[in-house]
């Protein structure tokens, strides 16, 4: 899986950060008849409030507790009222050794939590995509693949499993962007495509270089260069119908790359995505 950093350091700890908000309490953390049912079979307070805050925790944001993890007083008071126990009572949690472990296979066993196995993260790869397609956002990625974890009641894995699952899908989606504008290309718009990272003709810039060059001020001499521009761009004809179905957020990124990099660094990218950056820039410069 590729390695590459799709969050920064805030956006991580907050995807998987305890609630301590109102609204979110209430909506998440908020136990039901059917939760008390179950926590008050546990005989002591500090047993049902560990376990109870447990529940809630894999509920949101979708994981287990770290052994001594501190919980925040909104959270742990809010909970603590529902139960009708003092928040200090927490202290005394799981001070023997088995008894949070005891207590996590109950709570899959109870509220049918599962754990993320290799065969469950290739169906929520796959559900990625589609998603990926339509942003190039690995905060917003992160957090649509946490709601479905939270949805299916998939316990989510330390966030470097989330980070890596959300760059593969973003490169899977880049690859699927890229196929899908230059598999129609023909060999000679193939040609024409790659030679424009070429040096332009009496100049030390390359084509791509020489088409992006602001045309000067308004005249005579500006308008023809902008129709030789055009025209060197349009002789490869590119169908502007080839980006239908591709998202504008995606076609946009590929856009800005364009622009972004100089030839030199284009001419590295894999030939499948150089094209289709090319691609992306011409139907950029030309519609």
């Amino acid at each position: 899986m590729p390695r590459r950093a799709v969050l920064s350091d805030e956006q991580r700890a907050a995807l998987l950060a305890l609630p301590d908000d109102e609204t979110l309490l209430v909506q998440h953390w908020t136990l039901s008849r059917d939760d008390l049912a179950i926590i008050v079979r546990r005989r002591r307070p500090h047993n049902r409030l560990g376990f109870a805050i447990q529940l809630c925790a894999l509920r949101y944001p979708g994981r287990f507790l770290r052994p001594g993890e501190l919980i925040p007083d909104t959270p742990l008071a809010f909970v603590a009222e529902q139960l009708q126990v003092g928040p200090e009572v927490l202290a005394d949690y799981a001070t023997r050794g088995p008894t949070r472990y005891e207590q996590l296979d109950a709570l899959r066993d109870a509220f049918g939590f599962m754990p993320l196995s290799r065969p469950l993260r290739t169906t929520l790869q796959e559900w990625l995509l589609p998603i990926a397609l339509t942003t190039t956002s690995g905060a917003r990625l992160a957090r649509v693949m946490l709601d479905e974890c939270r949805r299916r009641r998939i316990i989510v894995p330390g966030i470097s499993s989330v980070e890596r699952m959300v760059a593969q899908a973003l490169l899977d989606a880049e690859r699927h962007v890229a196929e899908h504008l230059t598999r129609g290309l023909d060999a000679r718009q193939r040609r024409l495509l790659d030679a424009l990272l070429l040096p332009h003709t009496g100049t030390n810039l390359s084509d791509l270089a020489w088409v992006r060059q602001s045309p000067g001020k308004p005249g005579r001499k500006t308008f023809a260069a902008i129709i030789e521009r055009l025209t060197l761009l349009r002789a490869i004809g590119i169908d502007p119908d080839i980006a239908v179905g591709v998202h504008p957020e995606r076609l946009r990124r590929l856009c800005q790359e364009g622009v972004r990099l100089t030839a030199q660094h284009v001419r590295t990218l894999q030939a499948t995505r150089r094209r289709a950056t090319l691609v992306a820039t011409i139907l950029e410069t030309i519609v």
